[in-house]
């Protein structure tokens, strides 16, 4: 919401700088983004959270500053008396839907003066707040919206035909707006029509048939309350955002629809652009948002907030903001404007707000909440934590919220998937879904840090929810480039799946259980180019499994001492498996071998054609001893001889 501090002057004292002005807004929850000099004015830009619409107009953050600190006094209005020169378009409206539009309100402008233009006050703070000049008549409308928070429409009266029906649309029913843009519409979309035409997109943008211009001549200027629960997020669903849609769909005050229509007939008729008549007024008032009364309990405002506030000083806070208060029976009725006070603690937080966060003493809680060392997955997803940090691997945390592309639409198992948990009411496209895996994700963060600062090695780590046929607790590793990091010496080998396969083995150890009762997923990807490697695991069932084992599977920490490595390169038939061999050399139970790596696979010049060429790496470590070479010396010469009987290797110099 932007505004400058002149407009703001109009209808409040301000005696304090434009910087403490501000101060004060955003420590009432008003955040003000940025505050830029203008000649000798300032703009303010406040950013407003959704519940704030009441706040969408220089009047609205007037009335508030005041609720804020009584210094702020709001000055009079100073109405300026009109009489009507013309007779209304007898226009006959049908609301079909009452609920969606209760209060339909217009008037009628007839032989507008070609020559007419808006006044230079108007043009130059709708310019100052980056609002495009259209039409005098619009930029009018467009400045009373952001005076005091109406939006209005105007209507070429020669072009409407028949009378005016406000309904939802027909399915698959065509639309050509003001911003040249054509749009199939649903029947969620509520619309104005005469017999033949659309004219509207009821509360978001006009059509383009109806819209006026400098030809005009005769024009119905729409001045209507709209239900934000039939508005709200159709302007999305058209990847349309307006500044009429963005304050129905917050909600509008239900009261102001005549309040502009006479304010826009003081613009006109002082500055004698054309002849206007009176104001016709289609009223359903049963069908208005009913005000809330809420019993206010003093002692519990007291206690939430933490201050010892008077129930005087409660109702007075309350009144500033518009309410109406009954001492009778300690009651509260909500003001037309304000949609969010709905509930007794909607008011705890208004009294918090202009009481000042600041004068709320902060006083912590002698409690101590922790989870306990025996919590089964915190200790899981904290050893693993920790085994990734220790290996290079740096943890990233994500939004769960995404959008669609070509990763997005897979599970965390690396499979399609397009059965998503969709976002109703999404911010942007970006958005629009619950993820179902989190390698996306982590191929964004990688992207990203390649743009910032390139590497040539990248492993990251995501640990999170992933909402696919069910919710479920996943880590997925990712990695891309060079195992190592640079050196003169050495070049180094790229990332390749067994990285991966040597994780999960890592972490099936760690848990002392078999690396086959992981559910564990392992996929290579290339994106822009760029190839990646993931591991995905299912920490929900990892967990899930240890508890039922829990007397059998205990977590073996990590021995201080120092551990043995031997390599062993040799010759093998290209059929047979790298698990084939896992598997036999477990079998041999060398208890002091903790470790096996897979760093060479090599099959071509020099290698015959039925063979492969394989580099395992043999890690020996025990928990209350350091090993000797001798000891280790007979461990590999048993593992060598079970190879040799079983396989037939053929070991390389």
């Amino acid at each position: 919401m932007k505004f400058t501090r002149s407009w703001l002057e109009e209808y409040i004292d301000i005696s304090v700088s434009t910087d403490d002005l501000c101060h004060q807004l955003t420590m009432a929850g008003l955040e003000v983004d940025e505050i830029i000099k203008i000649d000798n004015d300032f703009l303010i830009d406040v950013d407003l959270t959704p519940n704030r619409s009441d706040c969408l107009s220089v009047y609205g953050i007037a009335r508030e500053l005041n609720s804020i600190n009584n210094n702020f006094k709001l000055k009079s209005n100073k109405n300026i008396k009109v009489i009507p020169s013309c007779q209304s378009h007898q226009l006959k409206i049908n609301i079909e839907e009452k609920n969606v539009c209760p209060i339909f309100s217009y008037m009628s402008l007839e032989n507008l003066n070609s020559s007419f233009e808006a006044p230079s006050y108007i043009t130059n703070r709708l310019n100052q707040i980056g609002i495009k000049l259209v039409h005098p008549i619009v930029d009018i409308l467009n400045y009373i919206m952001i005076d005091i928070g109406q939006p209005m429409h105007a209507y070429d009266a020669d072009i409407i035909n028949g009378s005016i029906s406000l309904g939802f649309a027909k399915k698959n029913k065509s639309f050509k707006a003001l911003d040249g843009n054509e749009y199939k519409l649903t029947s969620k979309n509520f619309i104005i029509s005469d017999s033949d035409n659309v004219l509207s997109l009821a509360g978001i943008i006009g059509s383009e048939h109806s819209a006026v211009s400098k030809k005009t001549k005769n024009i119905i200027i729409e001045s209507a309350f709209f239900n934000p629960d039939f508005i709200s997020n159709k302007a999305r669903d058209l990847k349309l955002h307006t500044e009429s849609s963005h304050r129905f769909e917050r909600g509008v005050d239900f009261e102001l629809s005549t309040k502009a229509l006479r304010k826009f007939s003081e613009i006109i008729g002082s500055n004698k652009a054309c002849n206007f008549s009176e104001i016709i007024s289609v009223n359903n008032s049963d069908y208005l948002p009913k005000k809330n009364k809420v019993q206010i309990d003093f002692k519990k405002i007291n206690e939430v907030i933490g201050i010892s506030l008077k129930n005087n000083d409660v109702i007075n806070i309350l009144k500033s903001i518009g309410c109406v208060f009954n001492k009778k029976d300690n009651t509260v009725i909500n003001p037309s404007y304000r949609f969010d006070l709905n509930i007794h603690s909607d008011y705890i937080e208004e009294v918090a707000r202009l009481y000042g966060y600041d004068n709320i003493p902060s006083n912590p809680e002698n409690i101590n909440i922790s989870l306990s060392s025996k919590y089964l997955p915190r200790n899981v997803i904290n050893h693993i934590k920790n085994f990734l940090y220790n290996s290079g691997f740096s943890e990233c945390i994500n939004y769960s919220f995404v959008g669609d592309n070509e990763f997005e639409n897979m599970n965390w198992k690396n499979e399609n998937f397009n059965n998503h948990y969709k976002i109703s009411n999404y911010m942007s496209l970006d958005q629009s879904k619950l993820r179902s895996n989190l390698t996306g994700s982590l191929i964004k963060n990688i992207e990203y840090n390649s743009n910032v600062n390139s590497e040539n090695s990248y492993r990251f780590f995501e640990v999170s929810n992933v909402y696919g046929a069910n919710i479920e607790q996943i880590l997925t590793c990712l990695v891309s480039g060079e195992r190592h990091d640079e050196s003169w010496a050495i070049k180094s080998p790229k990332f390749d799946k067994y990285d991966m396969n040597s994780i999960a083995e890592d972490i099936a150890s760690m848990f002392a259980i078999e690396k086959h009762k992981l559910n564990y997923s392992i996929k290579g990807h290339t994106f822009n180019k760029k190839k990646y490697i993931s591991l995905s695991l299912s920490i929900t069932d990892l967990i899930n499994f240890l508890d039922r084992n829990k007397n059998e599977e205990k977590f073996e920490n990590y021995s201080k001492l120092p551990n043995i490595r031997r390599d062993l390169s040799f010759l093998i038939d290209s059929n047979i498996s790298y698990d084939s061999l896992i598997k036999k050399i477990k079998e041999i139970n060398v208890h002091s071998l903790k470790k096996i790596l897979l760093f060479d696979l090599y099959v071509g010049k020099n290698i015959p054609e039925d063979k492969k060429s394989l580099g395992m790496g043999f890690i020996f470590q025990e928990k209350n001893k350091t090993l000797t070479h001798d000891e280790v010396d007979v461990f590999m010469n048993s593992i060598i001889d079970k190879l040799q009987k079983k396989f037939n290797i053929q070991l390389r110099k």
